[in-house]
């Protein structure tokens, strides 16, 4: 039993090691810069900037008005980009600028569409074998990916045509 009587030893309070405190803070240290790394690896990039217009106002002794400035107000548009057609890049997939041929029809023609769709009128139709030139696509309707195709020796034969009939070929 405890006599109160009897002068009590001093009690000791606990206390946290100094090396406990600085694991502590290097972990938080180490977590916050991971964190503050994956979101500057992650984050999108901005868009490069567009090129803007240049105006150019000319102006001369004749005409000392606003309106007369106003009127002889010009615009220089900046170059346009030339487009032009990317390289087959994924052989043996079609792409824009890949020539295809028509295949798997069980010798029936394949139907060249005026649009991507199955109720555009039909504005060829394609033999078994036919190369094509692709110029547009892919869109995808109806449950199928079309492309444009145009023949390359008579331009007034094209049209919309199911990816499923098409293979890539190396030219005409």
């Amino acid at each position: 039993m405890i006599d109160p009587a009897q002068p009590r030893a001093p009690r000791r309070e606990a206390s946290v090691p100094l090396w406990a405190l600085a694991a502590v803070a290097a972990v938080f240290a180490v977590s916050c810069f991971s964190v503050w790394a994956f979101v500057a690896v992650t984050r999108p990039t901005a868009p490069p900037a567009t090129a803007s217009a240049v105006f150019v106002i000319v102006a001369d002794k004749a005409t000392p008005t606003l309106d007369a400035l106003v009127a002889t107000l010009t615009v220089a548009a900046p170059d346009a980009a030339t487009p032009t057609v990317p390289p087959n890049v994924n052989p043996g997939l079609i792409n824009l600028g890949s020539y295809v041929q028509v295949v798997r029809t069980e010798g029936d023609p394949l139907k060249l569409r005026a649009g991507p769709t199955l109720n555009a009128t039909v504005n060829y139709l394609a033999v078994p074998n036919e190369v094509f030139k692709v110029t547009n696509g892919p869109t995808i309707a109806d449950g199928f990916t079309w492309w444009y195709l145009v023949d390359p020796a008579d331009e007034t034969r094209n049209g919309w045509a199911v990816e499923n009939y098409l293979a890539v070929t190396t030219g005409p």
